[in-house]
């Protein structure tokens, strides 16, 4: 009985390092979601987990687009979607109140990208147990996109193929 207990004690001490460490995978709030994908940009910790952010459609939106994309092209979403353009050095982030929306809520989010004010509009759903991302549109002025308008088979962004997003760092 004492060897089980011991044994017992030492898989809990194992287990509980990798747990903490391992990212969350349901968010239990809007604002845990949108905190947990606007960290990297502070901290430069990017993951590769995008997936774990957005909704079994939106996630099904990107793999059916990236299958129409030969490997010499980027695809139909070539700027990031967080920040709004290519680069970025965000400041005076603002995450707002969550809003009911049909099944799901919007948040807005609004942040200065190299001191230029964005303004994006986030679309979640409750699925799987936690908050996940189902579209997200911006509300820049002269940068108006919406996620799923650019993933649609067959859509362009607009002439630069970055549904309006630009990127004056250059």
């Amino acid at each position: 009985m004492r060897g089980i207990a011991i044994f017992l004690s030492f898989l809990l001490l194992s287990v509980i390092p990798a747990l903490a460490a391992a990212p969350p995978h349901v968010f239990d709030t809007p604002m845990a979601l949108l905190e947990y994908a606007y960290a990297p940009y502070a901290t430069g910790n990017f993951q590769d987990d995008n997936q774990v952010l957005y909704s079994n459609a939106l996630n099904a939106m990107f793999t059916a687009a990236e299958a129409n994309v030969s490997d010499d092209e980027v695809g139909p979403v070539d700027f990031d979607v967080f920040v709004n353009g290519q680069d970025y050095q965000l400041s005076d982030l603002k995450i707002g109140e969550a809003a009911p929306e049909g099944e799901g809520v919007t948040v807005p989010v609004t942040f200065k990208n190299f001191d230029e004010p964005q303004s994006l509009v986030f679309h979640l759903v409750k699925e799987s147990g936690g908050w996940k991302i189902n579209d997200i549109e911006s509300k820049t002025p002269d940068q108006t996109w919406r996620l799923t308008d650019l993933l649609k088979p067959g859509a362009d962004g607009g002439p630069d193929n970055s549904g309006g997003a630009t990127d004056d760092t250059n």
